[in-house]
């Protein structure tokens, strides 16, 4: 192994170290649920580096699946909608499967065309009561959209380069973890956000230039990334704030199926498509 996958897999294993001992040394509630996610998106990077792209893509679509079922438990839907819920879980399989093979087109426009499409049918076939459809539909295609197809971005992302991955990944971690400390100290929320933009910025920009000649990345665009990064995951948490007080998600009682998934990736949902296009379409690198 080159050094490069050594630290790969080293951040991997202390990742799930602290993750299976986190209570045990008295590691904050918030940070011990919230590692399991963040060692899934390195047993990805690990795997793909040390046994191949196509078998580690995979563990982000369990990551996918284990978010959309927990939506699903948290937000109102009806019996009937079951036809919905089982279109919206097959889309994962055929939307990573895309990602696996490289078909950039079919990946772009799974989930906005060939899904959004097909779940309204979907729910028809449900039953006959047809008020409540159009509320339903929205739901399906929202949690879709957010837990699936822009966790998807990341995972393609990391079929280019890795190392881009793990920049976007761990610029999203530092500001996660900004954010846990603002949190915890009880500021005013319009405080949080404007700390959320400002205070992380200078560690991710550190952080993009420091990975450069890992990720490739030219140093100007590295610290674009890495100052327009806790902007979005700012943005992103904001609004999915806002999603969670509605699924009635109480961040003190965190746990798999009541919140403990959606609020460890809400980091990552806006960062990853928005990252990913920048560095496809601007930097032309790949």
């Amino acid at each position: 192994m080159d050094a490069p996958q050594v630290t790969i897999a080293a951040i991997f294993a202390a990742l799930t170290v602290l993750a299976l001992t986190g209570r045990r040394l008295a590691v904050p509630a918030a940070v011990v649920t919230y590692l399991p996610y963040l060692s899934a998106f390195f047993l990805f990077f690990s795997l793909s580096e040390l046994v191949s792209f196509s078998v580690g893509i995979w563990v982000l679509a369990a990551v996918s699946f284990l978010a959309l079922r927990e939506y699903f438990t948290l937000v109102d839907l009806r019996i009937q909608d079951r036809w919905g819920m089982l279109a919206a879980y097959l889309a994962i399989p055929f939307m990573y499967y895309f990602i696996q093979i490289d078909w950039y087109g079919m990946f772009i426009i799974s989930i906005p065309v060939y899904a959004f499409l097909g779940i309204p049918f979907a729910i028809t076939l449900g039953g006959r009561e047809a008020e409540g459809s159009v509320l339903s539909i929205g739901a399906l295609d929202l949690g879709l959209f957010l837990l699936v197809y822009c966790i998807g971005h990341i995972g393609y992302l990391g079929f280019y380069s890795t190392w881009m991955a793990i920049l976007v990944v761990g610029a999203v971690a530092v500001c996660d973890l900004f954010a846990w400390l603002f949190k915890s100290r009880e500021r005013s929320p319009g405080g949080s956000i404007a700390l959320q933009l400002l205070a992380p910025a200078p560690v991710t920009v550190m952080l993009a230039l420091l990975l450069s000649p890992w990720t490739r990345i030219p140093l100007l665009h590295s610290a674009i990334l890495g100052a327009l990064i806790p902007a979005l995951v700012a943005v992103g948490c904001h609004t999915m704030d806002h999603l969670e007080a509605d699924l009635r998600i109480d961040r003190k009682r965190l746990h798999p199926g009541r919140g403990q998934v959606i609020n460890s990736l809400k980091g990552y949902l806006y960062v990853g498509p928005v990252a990913f296009h920048y560095l496809r379409y601007y930097l032309e690198a790949f």
